[in-house]
């Protein structure tokens, strides 16, 4: 039975397990939640770590399961786990490749092999590559001539562009392995940017020219995340040394925050307290997720009792015209917290301890006294550390368990 709490009077409704699909294989990583065959109704797509897709739609029921059974020969099996060389270790990336205005399934596996599927889960190519592919993939029209492209980065550190039929366009050898999601980013000019196992967050044209580098202090293993944060537009992205950097376009650093744990899931922006200006939103591994300002102050932050390596979902998930920020951690617990936090002034002088005060709530107590802190809406206990949150609907958020199970949780008045 799941435990359910609820710790302010603000916000109606219940948060309920509507249903759970027993994969029977461990998760690596969120599902894919689209409308893959314009029946108006999303599906949701997922990996495995025993190397299958599945797809069923919004209900649970199964659609359809692609068993990719990959072989190896003699040399190959001295440098492979046996048991996750057909591992998928990322989110499959759902586009329309070819441009028949269906979309297609794409996704890469521990062995190296990137798979396309069309939306009935039948394979149409696939390509294999050095070193394994543990980012997702992104499907872009890098030069905007209405084709679209295939990229995506290997631990053997090469950062491969294949055209909509799987064949290589180009490729780049990168000092360091490569397991963070690319981004691109369409400006003055177009930047197809990603980081490596080195700590380094590279900058490239689509014609392979390199533009910047910066150096962070750890891997960077997340994808970086796009918004007009100071007078002109940034990215942000995290570290393994638990730094969240904010850069120009160019690469000039504008900020850094410093938390105590790697931070793997790509930050979220957007504004949550309605004063025009967007918030950054992350999750560390040291078990907090932060709410920081524009200028890279905190607002909030909150802490669980796991890490947390899943980028938060900002959703207003009641329906109150007010957002929300929904976060998965490893400690086995779906948190939805209010966006723009609370304010506790709880400590009395002469006590040691913190007293709870009327109008507060119990759970953000957490904090030195005299803070702004994350403000808890509800909590609920899935079957397992949580490696993937996607929205299926506003009121509905799709979990995925590394114990192997995907869960539909959702709100209800």
């Amino acid at each position: 039975m799941f435990s359910l709490s609820k710790s302010t009077h603000n916000h109606g409704g219940r948060i309920i397990e509507k249903w759970t699909f027993d994969v029977r294989s461990p998760l690596l990583s969120s599902a894919a939640a689209v409308d893959i065959d314009g029946d108006g109704k999303k599906e949701i797509i997922f990996g495995t770590k025993d190397g299958r897709v599945f797809c069923i739609d919004e209900h649970a029921a199964k659609k359809w399961e692609y068993d990719i059974q990959e072989k190896v020969d003699e040399v190959e099996s001295y440098f492979y786990d046996s048991d996750r060389i057909e591992s998928v270790h990322a989110t499959p990336t759902i586009q329309d490749v070819d441009g028949d205005g269906k979309p297609e399934i794409v996704f890469g596996t521990e062995l190296g092999i990137v798979y396309c599927l069309d939306g009935r889960g039948k394979l149409l190519w696939e390509y294999r590559t050095k070193g394994a592919v543990r980012g997702r993939i992104i499907v872009d029209d890098l030069d905007n001539d209405g084709s679209k492209e295939v990229l995506f980065g290997t631990t053997a550190g090469r950062f491969v562009i294949l055209d909509h039929k799987g064949k290589e366009r180009s490729s780049l050898e990168i000092e360091g392995g490569i397991e963070s999601e690319p981004a691109v980013h369409h400006g003055r000019i177009t930047q197809v940017i990603f980081g490596t196992e080195a700590g380094e967050l590279h900058s490239y044209d689509p014609l392979g020219k390199r533009l910047w580098v910066f150096k962070a202090k750890g891997a960077i293993k997340a994808k970086p995340a796009f918004g007009k944060l100071t007078a002109a537009e940034n990215l942000v992205v995290g570290d393994t040394a638990g730094i969240l950097y904010c850069l120009d376009l160019e690469g000039n650093e504008e900020w850094r925050f410093v938390t105590e744990g790697a931070i793997y899931g790509r930050a979220t922006l957007a504004d949550l307290n309605d004063d025009r200006e967007l918030e950054v939103v992350a999750g560390s591994c040291d078990n907090k997720v932060y709410c920081l300002s524009a200028r890279g102050e905190k607002l909030w932050s909150y802490e669980t009792d796991f890490w947390i390596v899943s980028s938060p979902i900002i959703t207003d998930i009641d329906g109150d015209g007010r957002l929300e920020v929904v976060v998965g951690s490893f400690d086995h617990n779906l948190y939805i917290l209010d966006g723009e936090g609370a304010y506790s002034l709880d400590y009395m002088p002469g006590l040691s301890g913190v007293a709870n005060q009327a109008g507060h709530y119990t759970d953000i107590l957490t904090q030195e006294p005299g803070d702004h802190v994350g403000k808890r809406l509800w909590q609920i206990k899935t079957q397992g550390m949580i490696v993937g949150c996607e929205e299926l609907e506003n009121d509905n958020i799709i979990v995925n368990v590394k114990s192997g199970f995907v869960e539909d949780l959702g709100h209800t008045k």
